[in-house]
């Protein structure tokens, strides 16, 4: 089989392909009304709203190479050090799981254990302690009791996408591959819900790479880490720490907790790009912007919503970068660690810019650019680069692709342009419509795009749109209900 007789030219404005081509490649075609391309959280946000919505599954296909939607999302969980005890940054309505949000995570988490600590700590958030967040295991068996209830593994395909085309007649087709060879799926419509590529690669980082290709002194935030951390542990030493948000703080403490339970002697140097000024209205503290959520609440709900979405491209990219920010969740435990690190010596903060990563005899040479101009060298064993996950869906091959041989386009910020409905602007087939969502639509009319309230809300705008287009139906008030029973008592769909 081979698609040599379906790709255009390379200099095409757009791409085109019949069943007819298809038919003469060899490749086999599978019919479903929708389709959505990445088979994570995102995916699994709009394919629960339609199946609540009366789609049956014979309708739809999810394109992914994970068989569950959480896989992508807990393997990054476990790559930052948190496992299924560890508290994530969300609240207990924002339920990936739950459409409505009641009851939230705290309510299962207090079944569950026969206990009021959880709902304790969230009729008391803001007065007492941190407030409520679920656990990675809370929203683990919440995941798979809904994905099991909606029979997501008969949609799953099992194998990514490689292409997507336009058909020549309207609707798309993804191609993917089933025990080495390659097949079609076709569709009336389509989402997409990549994710981010990876982890974020700055030009130091790409350089030192290129240069040291077998070095494994340098790792992301998001690589395993376990054996890093514990070679630093076990022999102590000097390591740098790059970012200022989740992923930096979390691997921070686990640095002070693998020194303090080892006893060797481990300096930190942490390097961050600023410090706050206290101009943002946050409590700032060592360098973190604190804040419970990585935007402020009312961006999901109310007037910062409603203005975002209100704002013209320019404007409402500025508005959600600045928004977006890199903050951390309050934590006192992780703060009085560095604290104490910082009183006794083995802590020490940078402020700048890194300039370049190289090696000098057995250890990393870092030089940074400071404030003030001045350029600092740092040495050290390991370097942890946790400056967070690439924000450009066109470094995700499929993206690209798409790009390349259609009228699609990127904004500032790395995702896809999507108008109110999250259509995607240029990817219209026929009357077929294409959709994206998620760190794949990043920029979009909504700031908080890639949390799990985030990605509800537009899977309600995504499914509001088909039903329009006459795929599924409206939730109106008696079909919630009636869907919030059926989820209550674990009825399959």
């Amino acid at each position: 089989m081979t698609l040599s007789t379906v790709q255009p030219a390379t200099n095409a404005a757009e791409r085109l392909v019949s069943d007819e081509q298809l038919e003469a490649a060899g490749i086999p075609v599978t019919r479903v009304v929708f389709a959505t391309i990445g088979g994570g959280l995102g995916s699994f946000a709009v394919v629960d709203r339609l199946r609540i919505a009366g789609l049956p599954a014979e309708d739809i296909a999810v394109v992914g190479a994970h068989q569950g939607p959480g896989a992508a999302f807990f393997a990054r969980c476990s790559a930052l050090g948190l496992d299924d005890d560890s508290r994530l940054r969300s609240e207990s309505a924002a339920r990936i799981d739950n459409l409505w949000g009641f009851p939230g995570y705290a309510g299962h988490e207090a079944r569950r254990t026969r206990s009021l600590r959880p709902l304790t700590r969230l009729l008391l958030e803001g007065a007492l302690g941190e407030g409520y967040s679920p656990t990675v295991g809370i929203v683990r068996q919440a995941l798979d009791r809904e994905s099991r209830r909606i029979g997501w593994r008969r949609m799953t395909s099992g194998s990514p996408a490689e292409y997507l085309f336009k058909r020549r007649e309207g609707g798309y087709f993804a191609i993917c591959r089933e025990r080495g060879k390659l097949v079609a799926i076709r569709c009336d419509h389509i989402h997409l819900a990549t994710g981010s590529p990876g982890p974020r690669v700055t030009p130091e980082v790409a350089a030192y790479r290129a240069a040291f290709p077998d070095s494994s002194r340098l790792s992301t935030a998001y690589d395993d880490n376990t054996a890093a951390l514990d070679t630093v542990a076990n022999r102590g030493g000097h390591v740098i720490v790059r970012g200022s948000g989740s992923a930096a703080l979390q691997l921070l403490e686990r640095l002070t907790k693998a020194r303090a339970r080892h006893g060797r002697d481990v300096h930190i140097w942490h390097v961050m790009r600023s410090w706050p000024d206290g101009s943002s209205g946050r409590d700032e503290a060592l360098g973190f912007r604190h804040q419970a959520l990585d935007f402020p609440r009312s961006a999901w709900s109310g007037t910062l919503r409603d203005e975002v979405a209100s704002l013209d491209e320019a404007e409402r990219l500025d508005t959600i970068e600045r928004l977006g920010a890199p903050t951390v969740r309050p934590r006192r435990k992780g703060m009085d660690l560095l604290e104490a690190g910082r009183r006794e010596g083995w802590y020490d903060a940078v402020v700048g810019e890194i300039d370049s990563i190289t090696e000098a005899g057995n250890r990393l040479s870092t030089v940074v650019r400071l404030q003030n101009g001045k350029r600092m060298t740092v040495s050290g064993d390991h370097f942890f680069d946790a400056t967070g996950l690439d924000p450009e869906a066109r470094h995700h091959p499929l993206v690209a692709d798409l790009l390349a041989f259609s009228p699609v386009s990127t904004n500032r910020l790395g995702g896809l342009r999507v108008d109110e409905s999250w259509m995607v602007e240029g990817g219209a087939s026929g009357d077929g419509r294409m959709f994206a969502t998620g760190s794949t639509a990043r920029g979009a009319h909504h700031g908080p795009i890639d949390s799990f309230l985030g990605l509800q809300q537009a899977a309600l705008s995504v499914a509001d749109a088909l039903a329009e287009a006459g795929v599924g139906d409206q939730l109106t008030p008696l079909r919630s209900a009636r869907g919030w029973f059926q989820w209550i008592g674990g009825k399959s769909l």
